[in-house]
C-alpha cells in the first residue's frame, strides 16, 4: 500500500462532543465549504469525509446518567445545563469508559487505512475531544512498522493534522500523551497545525472547572528536538465568539481554512 499524490486528498474529519446523533453531523459540509472558499480557482481535487461516533456515545452514557445528574446537581453544572451536559457526558465515556473509546479509535484507525488502502492522500481534522482520539490513533500508526516510513510520505496513512478548540492541553488528557510517538531517522516532518481560542472553554479548562495557564500545546508535547519528526505549530484565533459558541466556531473561521490550504497543497 502507499499514497498516490495524483489521487484526490482526502480530508477526514473527526468530531468532538455533540448533541443529538449521527445523523445531525454536518462537520464535512462546513470544511468541504471552507476550504473551497480558499482555493478560489485554483484546480484541486479533494473530498471531506466525517467519521461519526456520536451514537456510541449516547449508548454508553446511559451507563453515566446517575454521575451526569450529579455533575448537573453542582453550582458548575446548573451553569452548564442543555447542550453543555452532553458534552460532560462524553468526557465522562473518554475517560472512563475505556471499551467505548476503544471502539471509537478502533472506527477511526479503521477509516484511516480505508482511505490508505485506496491510495489517497489523507489529512485529518480534529475538533474538540475528537483531537484526543486522533491524537492516540495517529500516534498508535507511528508505532506500527508498516508505516510512516521517515524519508516517504507514501508510506504515511496521515499526511497532517489540524486541532481545533482541543483540550488536549489539560493535565486530565496530557497526563497520558507527555510525548509524541518519534518518526525516528529522515528528513520529512509530520505537521501538526492546533487551532484555539482563547475564549474557548474547553480550550482553558474552565469548563470542567480548572483553568490553563498557557494554551500552547507545544512545548508540552516537546517538539524541540527535530528528531523526533514532528512540527506542531499553535495558531490562536479570534473567532468573534464566547464561551461554548466560541468552541463551535472554527468550522468557518479564514484562519483555519487557510492552514488546512496550505497543509493540503504543500
Amino acid at each position: 500500500m502507499a499514497v498516490d499524490p495524483k489521487k484526490p486528498r482526502i480530508v477526514l474529519i473527526i468530531h468532538g462532543v455533540q448533541t443529538g446523533d449521527d445523523n445531525d453531523l454536518i462537520q464535512d459540509q462546513l470544511i468541504e465549504q471552507l476550504l473551497k472558499s480558499r482555493l478560489g480557482n485554483m484546480p484541486l481535487q479533494f473530498k471531506t469525509d466525517l467519521y461519526r461516533y456520536e451514537n456510541l456515545n449516547n449508548q454508553a452514557q446511559s451507563k453515566y446518567q446517575k454521575l451526569i445528574k450529579l455533575i448537573a446537581a453542582n453550582p458548575i453544572g446548573e451553569v452548564l445545563a442543555g447542550s453543555a451536559l452532553d458534552l460532560i457526558g462524553d468526557v465522562v465515556t473518554a475517560r472512563l469508559d475505556t471499551s467505548t473509546a476503544a471502539q471509537i479509535r478502533q472506527g477511526f484507525k479503521n477509516k484511516i487505512l480505508e482511505i490508505f488502502t485506496e491510495g489517497c492522500p489523507c489529512y485529518v481534522v480534529a475538533h474538540s475531544l475528537g483531537s484526543i482520539y486522533a491524537f492516540d490513533v495517529i500516534n498508535e500508526l507511528i508505532k506500527d512498522k508498516h508505516y510512516f516510513d521517515r524519508n516517504s510520505r507514501r508510506t504515511w496513512p496521515v499526511q497532517g493534522l489540524i486541532t481545533l478548540g482541543s483540550p488536549i492541553g489539560l493535565s486530565m488528557f496530557k497526563k497520558k500523551r507527555q510525548k509524541i510517538q518519534s518518526l525516528g531517522e529522515g528528513t520529512k516532518m509530520f505537521r501538526w497545525l492546533n487551532y484555539w481560542d482563547r475564549t474557548d472553554p474547553v480550550v482553558s479548562g474552565k469548563l470542567f472547572g480548572q483553568t490553563l495557564n498557557g494554551f500552547e500545546i507545544a512545548e508540552k508535547y516537546r517538539t524541540e528536538s527535530p528528531d523526533l519528526g514532528w512540527v506542531i505549530r499553535d495558531r490562536p484565533v479570534d473567532t468573534g465568539k464566547a464561551w461554548l459558541m466560541a468552541h463551535v466556531a472554527y468550522w468557518e473561521n479564514p484562519m483555519v481554512g487557510d492552514g488546512l490550504f496550505d497543509l493540503v497543497t504543500n
